[in-house]
């Protein structure tokens, strides 16, 4: 019997092309090689698919998975069906992996970490080096609370994610996939939220590619838009809750708040003040609760600075 790889790098793509080699080649060329690459190409028009041919052709490891387009969501259904790691990475077309990502990322895996996002490096579409304007969300720890009120994105791109197939197997098949043509990565990022700690590995390990074509990013977002994304997002949460056996009630409870404030890595003003802002903003708790919850995250935040 064939070994199980440590890791399955899900390539999705479409019409990507001119990107595709590089983003394949960037995993060639890890530092860590127990892994397969699915490559799962989602109806393309380019000449992608005889790329993807070329690649697989070349190096065992790559494994195709040619479909009819369907939107990024049944890429990652199609990819996840297909693979057999013990981890489940991502990669857009258009990005790149840093030769040491897989390397650093099974370190965390293999300490018991089952959700892991990177930070990133942006570049342009000739890969030459820019800035991004996405934020980073540093905290390590349960980020149950801001995911549910929608006060943080506990996660990031595509191309930085990894979770255990563990979580992956209550993930996936993505339900409503028409929903999640695009920003398919919100379905792993929002409900791993709700099934691990958030680990955030501070590290450049993404080459995320800026060029104009990009699904969402540089993108004006109408209102229909956001109120849709709004919509979806919460009936993640309502599934994976479900599967969970969570009921909003511990969502109402202010030390319920206060005990995931205190299980992060780090602690400071800014999430004190996500903190703070849910429960005076959101948290259906009498007023004398939340006076002592107020209290106590204050008191939670000066002992992690003394």
């Amino acid at each position: 019997m064939k070994k199980r790889p440590f890791f399955s790098v899900i390539v999705n793509n479409y019409n990507y092309g001119k990107y595709l080699k590089d983003a394949v080649d960037s995993v060639f060329r890890q530092t860590f090689t127990d892994y397969e690459i699915i490559l799962v190409d989602d109806g393309s028009t380019d000449d992608s698919r005889k790329i993807a041919d070329k690649l697989s052709a070349e190096n065992e490891s790559v494994i195709c998975v040619f479909k009819e387009n369907g939107g990024q969501a049944s890429a990652f259904n199609a990819g996840f069906e297909a693979s057999s790691g013990e981890y489940i990475c991502f990669l857009d077309s258009d990005d790149m992996y840093f030769p040491e990502k897989l390397e650093e990322t099974a370190k965390l895996h293999k300490s018991g970490r089952e959700y892991i996002y990177t930070d990133h490096q942006g570049i342009n579409e000739d890969g030459s080096k820019c800035s991004d304007s996405l934020k980073r969300f540093v905290y390590s720890g349960w980020n149950m609370f801001p995911a549910y009120y929608g006060y943080a994105y506990p996660g990031s791109i595509t191309s930085t994610l990894s979770v255990s197939r563990r979580l992956a197997e209550k993930i996936f098949p993505v339900e409503n996939e028409n929903d999640w043509r695009i920003q398919a990565d919100d379905t792993v990022v929002i409900q791993s939220v709700f099934m691990s700690r958030t680990c955030f590995l501070n590290q450049k390990l993404i080459y995320y590619r800026l060029h104009g074509e990009n699904g969402y990013y540089g993108r004006e977002k109408s209102p229909d838009f956001t109120l849709s994304l709004m919509k979806n997002r919460n009936q993640l949460k309502s599934r994976i809750m479900s599967i969970l056996g969570m009921d909003t009630t511990f969502f109402h409870d202010t030390a319920c708040l206060t005990a995931e404030f205190a299980a992060h890595d780090i602690i400071d003003d800014n999430l004190l003040k996500i903190y703070r802002d849910i429960l005076w903003n959101e948290m259906p708790a009498a007023l004398n609760d939340k006076i002592k919850a107020d209290r106590e995250l204050k008191s939670i935040l000066k002992k992690s600075l003394s």
